[in-house]
């Protein structure tokens, strides 16, 4: 009988291959009962999404164009002076619907001078 280092070594070293095959086991099942746990959930419920209070510059312009009956391609066919003059009262309205839309869901304005 030899109670020399190898002995010792050989002893510690059968034992942490016992430990490393159990965690690994463990792992293995932790891993299939949490996959069996999200089988099992119920169906998760869908997030709306954000609903915006206030429209972007870009949609009151495309709302304006569609009210008065204008796309894109009708802009581009017209001549040049006559396409300025229709984006520019466009680009006003939308600028003032723009305004109108950003005052009322700002909230009141209160006049606090004496």
């Amino acid at each position: 009988m030899s109670l020399g280092l190898t002995q010792i070594g050989a002893h510690l070293q059968g034992m942490a291959y016992v430990m490393a095959e159990q965690a690994r086991l463990s792992s293995q099942q932790q891993t299939a009962r949490s996959a069996a746990d999200r089988m099992r959930a119920d169906q998760t419920r869908a997030v709306e999404p954000v609903r915006r209070l206030v429209e972007t510059p870009t949609q009151i312009r495309a709302q304006v164009m569609a009210e008065r009956g204008v796309d894109r391609l009708d802009l581009m066919r017209l001549g040049p002076q006559a396409r300025i003059e229709a984006e520019i009262s466009i680009s006003a309205e939308a600028a003032q619907r723009a305004a109108r839309a950003r005052q009322s869901h700002t909230g009141a304005f209160i006049d606090l001078r004496v």
